[in-house]
């Protein structure tokens, strides 16, 4: 749902800006990104490289140090990213604004118990004691829809299937109750009947907690039936941003060609897929 008049939108980017330092000279990975969202789901999609979760970790200020950024704006509901003392974004970091990585298994502590992992991220983000923590993390992982969350508190991230490690950092990053989700691919590593599990999951947090929602995806298609709005990236820009139920009838050529490439089963046997003819000149327009 759109951010209403009187609030200031959850994340508001004006002509963002980073690039990498490499032994050729610096090189762009996002060339004057620039959106606002407020409570709402907006995915990100493009090609690999295009730019998608150099955002999302541009907003966490989680950029590796050889990583330049400059932004004209960049602010989260109302506070200032850029002029923010390191030490108040490492609270707000987990605590107002989660991240679910792509591969949660090779995220999660694995030396660390399912438990201890979550009751740490909860502690982190509130004062209380151990015990009560223990119990919010048992609840947490029943909300995410895991049978027996008490013995699965006491196993290790190589004892979870993939749909069950996506959904214990689920149950980690919306424990603390954020204002936003990042998820970056986080059906990628799934089947079809998980995904689905996995995505009416992520609605339901979101509803019940009105986050807002960065949903970023290769999946078109999943993304035009899941989110409220669509951003298309392209070589560190974004080209096109516009209504999920509008993008199959998307204006940019980039946007069209990558529906165009997507299989159909209308197709006839033997008839090809098309292929993304790219042009220059999306990267300066």
């Amino acid at each position: 749902m759109p951010t209403p008049p009187d609030q200031p939108p959850l994340i508001d980017i004006r002509d963002l800006h980073v690039s990498f330092r490499s032994r050729a000279g610096m090189v762009p990975a996002l060339r004057g990104v620039s959106f606002s969202m407020g409570r709402e789901k907006v995915g990100v999609v493009g090609e690999s490289g295009s730019g998608k979760s150099i955002t999302g970790k541009s907003i966490l200020g989680l950029l590796p140090r050889h990583a330049e950024l400059r932004a004209e704006r960049m602010m989260f509901d109302g506070q200032d990213l850029l002029t923010m003392p390191p030490k108040r974004l490492r609270q707000i970091r987990g605590r107002r604004i989660g991240l679910v990585m792509q591969d949660p298994k090779y995220c999660l502590n694995p030396v660390k118990s399912v438990g201890n992992q979550i009751v740490e991220a909860f502690r982190t983000a509130h004062p209380i004691g151990r015990k009560e923590a223990e119990n919010r993390a048992i609840e947490m992982l029943a909300t995410v829809q895991i049978n027996d969350p008490a013995r699965v508190m006491k196993v290790y991230p190589h004892e979870l299937s993939g749909g069950m490690a996506q959904r214990v950092m689920m149950a980690m990053m919306v424990v603390a109750e954020p204002d936003l989700l990042i998820a970056d691919e986080p059906t990628s590593a799934l089947d079809v009947t998980v995904q689905l599990e996995v995505l009416a999951l992520l609605d339901r947090l979101v509803e019940a907690r009105s986050m807002g929602l960065i949903f970023i995806s290769h999946d078109l298609r999943l993304v035009s039936q899941f989110c409220d709005r669509v951003i298309v990236m392209y070589g560190g820009r974004i080209v096109e941003t516009l209504a999920a139920g509008d993008l199959a009838h998307a204006s940019h050529p980039y946007t069209r060609g990558l529906m165009n490439c997507l299989p159909r089963l209308d197709h006839r046997p033997g008839e090809r897929l098309q292929t993304l003819e790219r042009d220059d000149a999306w990267l300066t327009r």
